[in-house]
């Protein structure tokens, strides 16, 4: 592979180096979540027994990230990046020990939010200076090397939570050692985020990113839906239907270990072919998982988890092959604003699917949280169908 820019054209030395800690520093963030959905919503199963109150965790989570995605750019244009980067992991890294130390369901629920809007904006500089470092040509293959460590990341977070439980101290203090060392790649040498200007940083131009590519942002939407509840609510289904604490905990891995199998293959097919027909191949996914989810739960099956691999695999691969895409249609001094609407987008998702999910499967208890599932799985293949008809959008 050759030094260049994203564009193509001038030579951009280190642009390798710059990308592997980008990637590196979200791949061990992902660590952190990867233990801690799992192990707030199991403490928070036995702190209340609600499917509702992790549901409303969950969906506080998801509105920092509407409310601090869409102000990523002016943050970012205006504060060191990488100072402010490590700031925010040493914030959440905080979280993780004030959630033992206070267990109390709204001050979790502050700490939730205050935290995530940290991770927000991190994860908004973070994808944006991949997708600015990533030479065009092969920019597919850079991306899905970044989904592979992130689910690598999430999948040994997973692991670390069936290894240490979700009760005591240890779960707590590997989170926030995970956060620490996620702070050591942003300390390499190598080129910088490209700053966006301040002129184009502000609402009205993000607004306008989003108008101008809407099936990229109902596909981020639908990702973010999906994975937030499948992850959230499906150890918890799992626990409920009659599979043992640790075994449910175990579906979390196994869906992480979909991602890092199947994003490289996915998103090295999307610099052949169109990444719109790969979006809704796996689109569908989200649709058919929840079903076989269902059939399997009922023998307590030990194929759920590889129904959960390519369930969560390949919806994964939405948010990825739509990242790759913003990468073509915008350039440099757009592409914070344009990855900034793809978050936010994803945030939306995720803000509203637990609210859906959670009370159906208190009201049909477990198997609302698979119907609940099945429903977010029409966003984006209704939404594709319906612009192949219309022809707009």
């Amino acid at each position: 592979m050759n030094d260049i820019s994203p564009s193509g054209a001038t030579p951009l030395p280190g642009w390798r180096r710059s990308a592997a800690a980008a990637i590196s520093c979200i791949s061990i963030t992902g660590m952190s979540f990867g233990l801690g959905l799992p192990l707030l919503a199991f403490n928070l199963e036995f702190m209340t027994g609600s499917g509702t109150i992790i549901a409303l965790n969950a969906l506080v989570a998801a509105l920092s990230t509407v409310i601090a995605a869409p102000f990523a750019p002016a943050i970012l244009a205006r504060v060191p990046t990488r100072p402010f980067m490590i700031f925010c992991l040493l914030y959440t890294a905080f979280s993780f020990v004030s959630y033992k130390l206070v267990p109390s369901v709204p001050f979790w629920m502050f700490m939730r939010f205050t935290s995530g809007l940290a991770i927000s904006i991190l994860f908004v500089a973070s994808e944006t200076w991949i997708i600015q470092m990533a030479p065009k040509s092969i920019r597919g293959r850079v991306l899905g090397l970044y989904s592979m460590s992130l689910g690598a990341g999430f999948g040994l977070g997973g692991l670390m939570i069936a290894v240490l439980g979700v009760r005591g101290w240890a779960p707590f203090i590997a989170g926030s050692a995970v956060c620490l060392v996620a702070t050591i790649p942003l300390l390499l040498p190598g080129p910088g985020l490209h700053i966006p200007e301040k002129t184009r940083s502000g609402l009205f131009h993000f607004v306008d990113k989003i108008a101008k590519a809407p099936r990229l942002m109902l596909a981020a939407l639908a990702f973010g839906a999906i994975e937030t509840s499948a992850m959230h609510f499906s150890p918890i289904w799992a626990f409920r239907t009659g599979f043992g604490e640790t075994q449910a905990q175990l579906l979390v891995a196994a869906g992480a270990l979909g991602v890092i199998l199947l994003q490289l293959p996915i998103s090295w097919f999307g610099d052949y072919i169109s990444r719109y027909k790969l979006l809704f191949a796996c689109a569908l996914a989200g649709l058919i998982g929840p079903v076989l989810m269902f059939l399997a739960g009922q023998s307590l099956s030990p194929t759920i988890y590889l129904v959960f691999f390519f369930y969560v695999g390949l919806t994964e691969a939405l948010y990825v092959l739509a990242m790759a895409v913003i990468g073509e249609k915008f350039d440099n001094k757009d592409l914070t604003g344009a990855n900034a609407a793809l978050v936010t987008m994803y945030g939306i998702g995720s803000l509203s699917s637990p609210i859906l999910v959670g009370p159906l499967m208190d009201i049909i208890n477990p198997a609302g949280a698979l119907l609940g599932l099945f429903i977010i799985g029409l966003i984006y293949p209704l939404a594709a169908l319906l612009r192949s008809i219309t022809k707009r959008g």
